[in-house]
């Protein structure tokens, strides 16, 4: 990446689209804002749906209600609905109230206003291609697509050291955020002038992490619209990106849950991933899979599989990367990034890991 200068954002008018996202992203409803701010309910409905100015004394209100700096509201990004990959994990999940959905989508759409601004301060050129696929075109279907990927990633033969890696040098930003309260795993986006954008849920095991990652990269290559089959195509080729048939499928031969407990942090997978990749793979036969599946449930594997094989979380880079060259490169300060990424420096360091305090000078 090479650093260049960023495009000032010019003044724009309020947006109340962007009041109601920033409401949605705190949880707070509109009776609980309109007494923080002072306003009455009627009135905010009606700025929040565009019926009505917002006076700038009402917008400085509504900031500080809301916890962020005025230019909040005043920017170009639009707004974007719920990732297409995620659409039937969030229909399943009736007992996740939609407060809880909206404010995930809502946190999507300002970390994708981050990475919109944080582009346009580098030149962004990834080392290796993202292929899109037509699983139509191949008689193997996401099994034979997740291989062509690993050739065209030049991959070697057997377990993949570091996925996020991969995919960051195939230009994807991989990102990780709570959205533990959703019990969404992971989605993705792919919009137009911006890499794909991986969002991965941090409180999940690395193992999990990792299907997870590759579940959405299978959305990523496979899938340019929904279609009625694609979660179960994201998992195949999750299964089959990171347990190939030629490499894994003799050691699956003779599968216990000690030969998986073994296998699990050599190939960075669940135990549970490599029976169901045994089973796919007629290395291990129904009866026997069954057994298995019962033993995990009796050891409560099937809910939290043992601590001792746990292995380190991947850390994505790319996102470091790019505050790293405001903060380092452009030396912006705190207020300075708190301005170009209109939420106070507080926010943006809980959000992105970075130090509450970086002591850097102010750009004049």
């Amino acid at each position: 990446m090479r650093s260049m200068n960023p495009s000032k954002v010019h003044s724009q008018p309020f947006r109340h689209d962007l009041l109601g996202l920033r409401r949605r992203m705190l949880g707070v409803s509109q009776v609980e804002l309109a007494e923080r701010a002072g306003i009455g309910q009627g009135t905010l409905s009606k700025v929040e749906q565009g019926l009505r100015e917002a006076t700038p004394d009402m917008a400085d209100s509504l900031a500080k209600a809301l916890d962020c700096p005025v230019s909040f509201f005043h920017q170009v990004e639009r707004e974007y609905g719920p990732p297409m990959s995620a659409h039937p994990a969030f229909r399943k999940k009736a007992s996740v109230g939609q407060k809880v959905l909206d404010r995930v989508i809502a946190e999507f759409n300002v970390r994708i206003g981050h990475v919109r601004t944080l582009l346009r301060t580098v030149e962004f050129e990834p080392e290796l291609q993202l292929p899109r696929y037509d699983i139509d075109d191949f008689s193997g279907g996401a099994e034979e697509v997740a291989a062509n990927v690993r050739r065209a990633w030049y991959m070697p033969r057997g377990p993949v050291p570091s996925l996020t890696e991969y995919l960051e040098r195939a230009g994807c930003l991989v990102v990780h955020c709570d959205m533990e309260a959703a019990k969404i795993d992971g989605a993705s986006y792919r919009l137009p002038g911006l890499p794909p954008i991986i969002f991965l849920n941090r409180h999940q095991p690395a193992d999990r992490m990792r299907f997870s990652l590759a579940h959405e990269a299978g959305h990523l290559v496979l899938h340019a619209y929904p279609t009625p089959n694609m979660e179960q195509e994201a998992d195949v080729f999750a299964s089959a990106l990171l347990m190939p048939s030629s490499d894994i499928g003799p050691e699956l031969d003779g599968l216990t849950l000690a030969k998986a407990a073994y296998m699990k942090p050599v190939w960075k997978v669940s135990m549970a991933a490599l029976i169901v990749r045994a089973t796919a793979l007629k290395r291990l036969d129904k009866s026997k899979a069954e057994y298995m599946w019962r033993m995990m449930s009796m050891k409560g594997y099937r809910t939290r599989e043992p601590a001792s094989l746990d292995f380190a979380q991947e850390k994505p880079t790319l996102m470091d990367a790019l505050l790293q060259n405001l903060t380092s490169e452009m030396s912006y300060s705190e207020m300075d990034l708190a301005q170009t990424l209109h939420l106070h420096y507080q926010e943006l360091a809980q959000m992105y890991g970075l130090p509450t305090s970086t002591g850097l000078r102010r750009v004049k």
